[in-house]
């Protein structure tokens, strides 16, 4: 087997690994994508795959091997093995980690209950409603609610890219103790424009995670 032979035989043969991560990780995040580690985890998955698959593998090269070798027409539904080899792991993947976010108990036993690298991540993987206050390393208090707010939705940047926080609307409240101003009705007054806070400049930050009827209300 030639050397470009030998690259494309191993490269079809962590396909499958490599689509299920990918997929896996649209839902669940891609924590600890150092090379070594994806490598790792493309080959974990492509053994699972294969091994699942080497019945029919096997059954297709008694079969049908010696068609394909003396270039025979061959039937009409093996054209579908290759969009299955990619199809299958793709939604193994993407249902393994949607199971995973939506904290499924057989997901987070296949996959690991505790994935996420930092605190940051963990707090604001499964994207709860609720409120946040930081006191940023100016001695200034800002805050937001971490929740979909007239159509704009918050975002929490994950692993590994720089932690960031956008909330969709701010609190208002005294910058100097943090307190929280409410209104006539005893509510948080909330102000109608959004802000984009990085860690690098908060010193402490607190959530308080919304009741389960406004969460309800908000979505």
């Amino acid at each position: 087997m030639t050397g470009l032979g030998a690259a494309s035989f191993v490269l079809a043969a962590l396909l499958p690994g490599a689509l299920l991560v990918w997929s896996f990780e649209r839902w669940a995040g891609r924590y600890g994508i150092g090379l070594q580690d994806r490598a790792l985890r493309f080959a974990g998955g492509s053994a699972v795959f294969l091994s699942i698959s080497a019945g029919p593998i096997y059954w297709l090269y008694a079969n049908h091997w010696d068609d394909f070798a003396s270039r025979q027409v061959l039937p009409g539904w093996m054209w579908t093995i290759p969009i299955l080899y990619t199809v299958a792991p793709l939604v193994g993947g993407g249902v393994l980690g949607y199971g995973w976010k939506n904290n499924w108990s057989w997901a987070r036993f296949v996959s690991g209950r505790d994935r996420t690298p930092r605190a940051w991540d963990h707090l604001f993987q499964d994207r709860p409603a609720g409120g946040v206050r930081c006191k940023l390393k100016s001695g200034t208090w800002i805050g937001g609610i971490f929740g979909q707010i007239d159509g704009r939705r918050p975002f929490a940047a994950g692993y590994p890219e720089s932690q960031d926080l956008y909330l969709p609307a701010i609190l208002s409240l005294d910058p100097d103790s943090g307190e929280i101003n409410t209104n006539a009705d005893g509510n948080p007054e909330i102000m109608d424009s959004g802000i984009l806070i990085r860690w690098e400049e908060i010193e402490y930050l607190e959530f308080t995670e919304a009741a389960e009827e406004e969460r309800t209300h908000e979505s």
